[in-house]
């Protein structure tokens, strides 16, 4: 039997696997370790199921509903004020799905990879902005799927924006107090909490609303 795993193979599985389980999960496939291609048949399997339960414990689902009807609505919402050609085509509100689908999957993912031992304040704002840029850069290479570019960063900004605002009022799960069997942490606000956090976001929600009046008031010229 070898004396443990190659560092490079082991360094790999270290990234892929989330930072809060990293430790105890190679440190379980170094003590089963037999050979190279069983230690990668047991990482990958155990990176997936680690994945599957990061996911499951940095979900909040009233939350991320939230944020997909924000990602949504921006993406509608640019489209009816910049190109409304865009609502008639064929393929009609299907086109605005597609970057709001790889914002929210993005930011999920960046919240089961999130290091709960590394804060700081503009956390939360992290993930969505990563994801609204993976999905605007997704979005770029010109196809029939795609938004025109003017929609596509008007819905990006808009969502940006309402997305960022959610995350200020309701942090990730990863970023909250933990309880054991504690009920989900939009059902036990209480006002105060709520009155800090609403303060908290009232600037990105005041650049919002100047944006959206923008959009109205270009399209009333029109």
């Amino acid at each position: 039997m070898e004396s443990g795993p190659p560092k490079i193979i082991e360094t790999l599985l270290g990234w892929l696997t989330p930072p809060a389980c990293r430790e105890e999960v190679l440190g379980d496939l170094r003590e089963r370790y037999q050979s190279p291609a069983r230690y990668v048949a047991e990482g990958l399997h155990s990176v997936a199921c680690v994945m599957y339960s990061r996911i499951r414990r940095t979900t909040d689902s009233v939350v991320v509903l939230m944020e997909a009807m924000s990602l949504y609505t921006s993406y509608v919402l640019a489209a009816l004020a910049v190109d409304r050609s865009v609502l008639f085509d064929p393929r009609g509100f299907a086109r605005p799905a597609i970057p709001a689908a790889i914002a929210l999957a993005v930011v999920i993912l960046a919240d089961a990879y999130s290091n709960p031992k590394r804060r700081w304040p503009l956390k939360p704002l992290f993930a969505p902005i990563l994801g609204i840029a993976i999905a605007f850069a997704w979005e770029m290479p010109r196809d029939a799927w795609a938004l025109p570019p003017a929609v596509l960063a008007w819905g990006s900004g808009m969502g940006a924006l309402f997305v960022s605002t959610l995350r200020l009022m309701f942090p990730p799960i990863t970023e909250r107090p933990q309880a054991s069997s504690a009920p989900a942490f939009w059902q036990k606000l209480e006002l105060t909490p709520v009155a800090l956090r609403l303060r908290d976001a009232l600037l990105p929600a005041v650049i919002m609303l100047a944006v959206i009046l923008i959009l109205i008031a270009k399209r009333t010229v029109r």
